[in-house]
């Protein structure tokens, strides 16, 4: 009889000692508080260390479009309502923002020369202290921002549009086109391509915007631009070509989700997001399917380093919302 009770109260305070260890590891890893939050939060920011991506941030009410950065310590995101956060390597603060506009590209040449632009012609600019908003007279949703330095700032709007930054004033370009432009990215100013609704690709050589001929009809939704030799352009279902210097090349994704954005560190590591939790990277010869571990959808990504990389998204279920607003 005393065996048996020995038996029970030991079987017992086994599986007292077993579930109190795992509540006390979820409790220190804040595992089992950030799921549940995590389910119910609208935006998220997930970090890639080179082996695994891991959430750093998730935010309620405010839903993120995009993020750029300069170092560890010193990278902006932001997003709808005018959302603008700041991480300095501990934590990410909301920073006072003069509009209520979405944003939803952000770029800078350095931390005191950043630049943001958004619907309704917002254009942002900061000095390194503070966010001043440019009083413009475009009235275009901008939706890709790209520059070379101070005075050579190149954003991309609807119907076509491009306008340029000389350090004094924003200038409108046309292209002979009426497609939305969603992005923009060179690799010095007489080396940028733009890209759009229908397949839209426009090459800029520093004096002139030529529209190309046309390799797709799909929507492209993002571009990234190493060099001459070097270019890389992404858009719905799945949709990624390169471009060699002579020539377009279509190659397999994997997937038949939207993708929304294209960031490189260099040839090896480049890395695409979008919809359905798609992340997808290159490491120069085939594009592979990284998991995120989490069902939101990614609009925005930036990275210095391979072990270094950062991606911002929003809850799913208000994906449809949020893009036509």
């Amino acid at each position: 009889m005393k065996t048996a009770l020995s038996l029970s109260v030991g079987f017992l305070l086994a599986v007292y000692l077993l579930f109190s260890v795992h509540h006390t590891l979820a409790g220190e890893w804040g595992l089992g508080e950030q799921a549940e939050e995590l389910d119910a939060c609208d935006s998220v920011i997930l970090h890639f260390d080179g082996k695994t991506w891991n959430y750093m941030y998730h935010g309620f009410g405010m839903w993120l479009n995009d993020i750029y950065g300069f170092d560890s310590n010193d990278i902006f995101a932001v997003g709808e309502q005018g959302v603008i956060l700041h991480y300095d390597g501990q934590s990410w603060i909301k920073q006072k923002s003069p509009t209520k506009h979405r944003l939803n590209r952000i770029w800078g040449s350095s931390r005191k020369d950043i630049y943001v632009c958004g619907d309704f012609g917002t254009m942002l600019h900061f000095n390194g202290m503070e966010w001043e908003k440019y009083d413009t007279s475009i009235v275009d949703w901008c939706r890709g921002i790209w520059g070379f330095d101070e005075k050579h700032i190149l954003v991309t709007g609807n119907l076509g549009k491009v306008f340029r930054y000389n350090g004094e004033t924003w200038l409108e370009r046309t292209i002979g086109t009426v497609d939305s432009m969603y992005d923009i990215s060179g690799s010095s100013m007489k080396n940028v391509y733009a890209v759009g609704e229908y397949g839209t690709v426009v090459y800029y050589d520093g004096k002139n915007l030529k529209k190309l001929k046309p390799f797709t009809s799909k929507t492209l939704t993002s571009v990234w631009t190493l060099d001459q030799k070097n270019v890389y352009v992404a858009g719905a279902d799945g949709f990624i070509s390169h471009y060699d210097g002579s020539k377009w090349t279509r190659q397999m994704s994997g997937t038949s989700h939207w993708l929304r954005k294209i960031w490189g560190i260099d040839a090896q590591n480049i890395f695409v997001v979008g919809d359905h939790a798609t992340i997808l990277y290159y490491d120069g010869k085939t594009w592979k399917t990284h998991k995120s571990g989490t069902n939101y959808s990614f609009s925005g990504i930036w990275g210095n380093r391979r072990d270094n990389v950062y991606v911002v998204g929003v809850n799913p279920a208000d994906l449809y919302d949020h893009l036509t607003q």
